[in-house]
């Protein structure tokens, strides 16, 4: 009955996978490039820069509007005219002048002719939509970054659930065989307790690593955007960082491999666009105007008929606007502008130094990690041997049940520690390719 009901948190635990589909690393990282809404909003962010484009190339169309208005005089302004010119010389007359109702309409268009800060406000616009592209990118690699470490820590918890399950049906055996040697008076009751002590310990670790799968699981599926009802299970359990790709590349190091340094090269033309749109605000601008206008003034209300006159009139004309003073503003703005691209440099600079920082920093963590997982993996045979001929060697009556729990506690506690330090090397390995730039390229190359 106890091992049924291990054998249920053991099928809990990997996601009932005869029900749930199957995910390799590469299918992970793949719905999470479609799902993930992190990477679902950097795309739509391209897709406004690219409508910003599309704005900055429609300010040199042609412009045209279309504007209409009536007025309702409903008293008419009075007009003092000099009594001359009515015969009456010395006085003044009260004329009321014009028509109650009046009604105009008309078409104007406005073409740019030459708009110096039009040229470095398009390419400003080309340039930010190359940092959304860059904001993309960046997000990807995050998101792969977010989702391999899950991944690899939800595959460890897996093997370590079918290491548990396998040295847990051992003791169930090495139990069963003792309550029997104690029922035919060949063993004590001490040695049934220790062993059963040993036992409940295994299966309590078994059952806290079925929830820690779960939970682990769960996680996967968030940084994935997936729905964590869907039932899924992991297909990518040969993954052994140990035996290949564990030599570190010989190829030089580029800083612009980082996606962060890119991202601050770009901020950089930015700020460099924004001076020299500043300083192209000194220069003048040149427009073409035309408009054509229909007019109506009536007495009364009868715009739409067909016997009363409309009078229509059009001009061409040309706009010249020349800057002179505006309070010193735009010497402000320029003044900002290189402000922040010195500031900018100097980030560049420090992101320089800080990037060979990282990467000397992950190198070490990763070579300590993989010396670590050597180690832990020798201690792991060496305690694996141990554990088996103890039981040999409880079971032919030569060694005690005392050595026995105490060789498989060890046991245990070796596999523990070689799990730990396994997902060390693999998250160590990651976060130095992450350093390098190289993390998209290095997941696509795991076969």
């Amino acid at each position: 009955m106890k091992k049924s009901l291990i054998l249920i948190f053991y099928f809990l635990a990997i996601g009932l996978s005869g029900f749930g589909q199957a995910f390799s690393l590469k299918q992970c990282i793949g719905y999470a490039n479609l799902h993930n809404s992190n990477i679902v909003n950097s795309q739509y962010d391209i897709d406004i820069s690219q409508k910003k484009i599309n704005e900055q190339v429609g300010s040199m169309l042609p412009q045209v509007d279309a504007s209409a208005s009536y007025t309702n005089n409903l008293k008419m302004a009075t007009t003092i005219l000099p009594g001359e010119m009515l015969g009456k010389p010395g006085t003044t007359i009260p004329v009321t002048m014009g028509t109650q109702h009046n009604v105009s309409a008309g078409v104007q268009l406005n073409q740019k002719l030459f708009d110096p800060s039009f040229g470095i406000a398009l390419k400003a616009a080309k340039i930010s939509k190359e940092q959304t592209q860059q904001s993309l990118q960046q997000s990807t690699e995050q998101t792969i970054y977010s989702v391999s470490t899950r991944y690899y820590q939800t595959l460890i918890i897996q093997k370590q659930i079918n290491v548990l399950q396998a040295t847990l049906d051992a003791s169930a055996k090495t139990l069963a065989s003792t309550e029997l040697k104690f029922k035919n008076g060949v063993a004590k009751k001490i040695d049934v307790d220790k062993i059963r002590v040993s036992y409940n310990n295994t299966k309590s670790m078994l059952q806290q690593s079925v929830l820690s799968y779960k939970q682990s699981l769960n996680n996967l599926k968030y940084q994935m955007g997936m729905p964590v009802d869907s039932l899924i299970f992991l297909t990518d359990t040969t993954l052994n960082i140990e035996s290949k790709g564990l030599e570190l590349g010989t190829d030089p190091f580029n800083v612009s491999n980082r996606i962060d340094y890119q991202l601050q090269q770009t901020t950089l033309q930015l700020y460099e666009a924004d001076k020299k749109r500043n300083i192209a605000g000194y220069l003048p601008s040149l427009s073409f105007v035309a408009n054509y206008n229909y007019n109506a003034m009536r007495k009364e209300f009868n715009f739409f008929d067909k016997d009363q006159n409309w009078f229509n009139s059009n001009s061409i004309g040309f706009s010249l606007k020349l800057p002179i003073f505006d309070g010193l503003q735009k010497q402000a703005k320029i003044a900002q502008s290189k402000i922040n691209i010195l500031k900018t440099q100097e980030n560049i600079r420090h992101t320089e130094q800080a990037i060979k920082v990282d990467i000397s920093n992950y190198e070490i963590q990763y070579k300590n990690a993989l010396d670590n997982i050597r180690s832990e993996r020798d201690n792991l045979e060496l305690a694996s041997s141990v554990y088996k001929q103890t039981q040999l060697a409880y079971q032919q009556g030569a060694s005690s049940s005392l050595d026995l729990v105490q060789d498989e506690s060890s046991f245990r506690e070796a596999q523990n520690n070689y799990f730990n330090k396994l997902l060390n090397l693999y998250i160590a390995r990651i976060d130095l390719e992450k350093a390098k730039g190289n993390l998209i390229q290095y997941i696509n190359n795991i076969q």
